[in-house]
């Protein structure tokens, strides 16, 4: 309970529209990471509103997402939970690419999709391996299935496979996080945790530490 009550005065703390953004970003997820499923597209889709809430809101509120999104889409699609972890590391990379402003330049953003890629297409081939024995899931399976049967190994073909594939995924997801963000009205962005970074101001409490430390 304990626990529970720190977790809730930790939140309470990002404001309100903070909270909000929490479930706008896992109905984002859910979207694409369904679209993607059903019509069994060799992207994934389904980090654009983790990635879009942490650049905007930080690190914790992002990891929620991450983690929602993968708990709900799990429901039609058991499996994907599995690859929660990666949501919730593309959370603490879109946190600090998000403090050094990355987002706010198209072509850093486009240059942060290979970051992304690495760690989603490395990581989940591991997954794919270490708990699914090599065997994809979703429009991965195609791909990875026709390496196998020009007679590539199986591990061999989910690391070849994946990470193209999140290069694919990663591009137009951030592309479309920063679309969003430069969208973002300005009397909005003043009320989000990382909203300063955007309008090119600084940290809030820095100009008083530095005369503090003056």
């Amino acid at each position: 309970m304990a626990s529970q009550s720190r977790f809730a005065t930790l939140m309470r703390g990002y404001g309100r529209l903070t909270i909000f953004m929490i479930p706008i970003g896992v109905a984002v997820n859910f979207v694409g990471g369904q679209i993607a499923l059903l019509l069994k597209l060799p992207v994934y889709l389904d980090s654009i509103g983790t990635i879009l809430v942490v650049a905007v809101c930080g690190s914790l509120p992002g990891a929620l997402v991450g983690l929602l999104s993968n708990a709900i889409n799990s429901i039609t699609s058991p499996p994907t939970f599995a690859f929660a972890i990666l949501n919730i590391a593309f959370g603490l990379l879109a946190g600090y690419f998000g403090r050094l402003g990355v987002f706010r330049v198209w072509w850093k953003t486009l240059l942060s999709s290979l970051a992304f890629a690495f760690i989603g297409g490395f990581c989940g081939a591991l997954i794919t391996i270490w708990v699914f024995g090599g065997l994809a899931v979703g429009g991965g399976a195609l791909v990875v299935g026709a390496l196998t049967a020009m007679g590539m190994d199986l591990n061999t073909a989910n690391f070849v496979a994946q990470i193209p594939m999140d290069i694919l995924d990663k591009v137009p997801t951030v592309l479309i996080v920063y679309a969003i963000i430069k969208g973002i009205p300005r009397r909005l962005l003043v009320k989000l945790p990382l909203g300063w970074v955007y309008l090119g101001q600084e940290k809030p409490g820095a100009k008083a530490q530095t005369n503090a430390a003056a």
